[in-house]
């Protein structure tokens, strides 16, 4: 028989090794079995885990899974975090937290004085403060909806957020400034053209500049744990900006001895003349006031976007997707599409609601309603102090039971209980216990508050996760940008509302001493408002498809993908420098 027809039959090749692969997923360390690779690239894991032991170190769960991906893809899973990512230090979470104080005051001080200080001291007519006002919201919405797409479009050697922050933090700061700046015009009509170009500038750059500050938590890190102590910090150091903000027109008023704006009891320089009852500062001091504190705002807002920009890190990812047009029209109808968007941007929507009637018009419910004005600002110390402090609580809380549990939580026993007991409570029925009673709720109410901002910034990363994974598409930039731009819409079609019911009812602002009516109607829009959007909340949050187990089979899914990616990248490179070596 000739040696070529000799032939053996060839060994079936072995089985691929199983291996086991840890990480650590918050508190706890996860296990894969990866048994014959594939090509597909998609991590396939069991809902329940097979197995579950206790540590020393921690709780372990084991699960079997198909391997995802060749070349040994598995094991890169295993060490790709201490390779290339270093995980954030408590000097990260700092700036992160302190770039949210600068845009913070800003809003704030707008808010609460700006107002009174176009009217009272720069003088423009209602009718035109109306426009003024009208137009900045307008600004405010249309930069929100689009600037999302400005920003996930760019792609530079610097990064994609960096460049936005650098670029519109001094032209936001001097925007800032100048629109507490009294210029030297006669006319309204150039007095109005001046702020609406001031204002409508300051929000046009503060849409960009919050946009890439809100999406920098999806680069700075990979991990959920890092995204969420990120958010704790940036909802801690907001809450204190509020506070801060009231801090800063005070001590500038106090130091100046000027007045806020203008008493109805009379004050004698209220138009720029000595005939009244009351001698106070003259216009001139009020106008140095207004501008001193606008450059205290603007200082800290560049101090906010330095600490963005160079104390937080910025991950580029490994493989970026090619687009042809800043807008992608297929990319937003598989945003509208995907249902935890859909049911986050409700949420959204509900909490801006209640949470901007609470702070809109709860002051005015404690000094009208319950007639504790020289308390009012010791009460909104004791509220702030106490959602500051409880927003690092909750994030505690947040890694043991879940989001959904801490949301239903803080609505069920903090913020409920805390609303009926300002719809409730009246001076006949407390007397002299209505005082410690308001500290008692307000503190109380704080705790819960310091749940809602945090809870749904946490929540948001996980969509922006799961639309990731779906379609393979990160776009934080445009899911910030699509969020807030909602957020605007409702808060003016409430003011609007808000506003039209205080009409209704007779309100004059330049009354000491308002009508019952009157005090009955901020309380139900303080006090009322707020469950009603709270309950509405707690059905969203029960359709929310978001699950703790889908979050965690998510965060694998990613995983195994992006070391796909890198490994891609390093063999396409190992071949282009072959190549150039021929």
């Amino acid at each position: 028989m000739r040696r070529g027809d000799q032939r053996q039959p060839q060994p079936e090749p072995p089985p691929p090794p199983v291996r086991t692969v840890k990480f650590s997923l918050y508190d706890d360390v996860i296990e894969y079995s990866s048994g014959a690779p594939r090509s597909d690239g998609v991590l396939e894991v069991k809902k329940k885990p097979t197995k579950r032991h206790t540590h020393a170190f921690g709780t372990v769960y084991s699960f079997d899974t198909h391997s995802v991906i060749a070349r040994n893809t598995m094991d890169r899973i295993a060490t790709m975090q201490m390779e290339n990512t270093k995980p954030l230090n408590f000097w990260n979470n700092l700036c992160y937290g302190l770039c949210f104080v600068g845009p913070s005051i800003a809003s704030s001080a707008l808010g609460l004085f700006y107002s009174v200080f176009i009217l009272e001291v720069a003088q423009i007519t209602p009718a035109q403060n109306s426009i003024l006002t009208t137009a900045g919201q307008v600004v405010s919405s249309i930069c929100d909806l689009f600037v999302g797409f400005l920003v996930d479009a760019t792609d530079t050697r610097w990064g994609k957020l960096k460049p936005w922050l650098l670029v519109t933090t001094l032209p936001a700061a001097a925007c800032c400034f100048f629109q507490w700046f009294s210029p030297g015009f006669v006319t309204p009509t150039a007095k109005l053209i001046w702020y609406i170009v001031f204002s409508g500038g300051f929000r046009i750059f503060l849409s960009g500049f919050g946009n890439a500050n809100t999406s920098l938590v999806m680069y700075a890190t990979k991990q959920p744990k890092e995204r969420d102590t990120l958010n704790t910090y940036a909802n801690a150091f907001g809450l204190a900006s509020l506070l801060l903000s009231t801090l800063i027109q005070q001590g500038t008023f106090a130091l100046f001895h000027a007045d806020i704006g203008y008493h109805p009891a009379g004050n004698g320089t209220h138009n720029g003349t000595h005939n009244g009852t009351h001698h106070g500062p003259s216009l001139d001091t009020e106008k140095t006031a207004y501008m001193v504190a606008g450059a205290v705002g603007a200082v800290i807002f560049v101090l906010s976007g330095l600490s963005a920009i160079f104390g937080v890190p910025e991950r580029r990812d490994m493989k970026r997707p090619h687009r042809s047009s800043c807008f992608p029209v297929s990319d937003i109808k598989e945003m509208v599409r995907h249902r935890p968007f859909l049911t986050m941007a409700v949420i959204n929507v509900l909490l801006v609601l209640g949470l901007g009637a609470k702070q809109t018009y709860g002051t005015l419910t404690l000094q009208y309603t319950f007639d504790l004005g020289d308390q009012v600002f010791y009460i909104l110390i004791v509220y702030t102090v106490s959602s500051i402090v409880s927003t690092f609580i909750w994030n505690i809380a947040m890694r043991r039971i879940g989001r959904k549990k801490v949301l239903c939580l803080g609505i069920f026993v903090f913020l409920l209980p805390h609303n009926a007991a300002l719809l409730l409570a009246t001076d006949d029925m407390l007397g002299t216990a209505l005082v410690p009673f308001m500290y008692a709720v307000s503190a109380w109410g704080g705790i819960g508050d310091g749940t809602l901002g945090l809870i749904s910034s946490v929540m948001q990363t996980d969509v922006i996760d799961d639309f990731e994974l779906k379609t393979g598409k990160k776009m934080a930039s445009v899911f910030y940008s699509l969020w807030n731009s909602l957020g605007h819409v409702v808060s003016i079609i409430s003011g609007i509302v808000f506003n039209w019911i205080l009409q209704s009812v007779n309100y004059n602002a330049d009354n000491e001493v308002q009508p019952i009516i009157v005090k009955q109607a901020f309380r139900y829009l303080a006090a009322g408002t707020p469950p009603a959007a709270y309950v509405i909340v707690l059905l969203f949050v029960w359709l929310y498809p978001i699950t703790e187990e889908s979050r965690m089979r998510t965060k694998m899914a990613l995983d195994a993908r992006r070391a796909a990616t890198e490994e891609e990248e390093k063999a396409l490179h190992n071949a282009n420098d072959d190549v150039s070596v021929q």
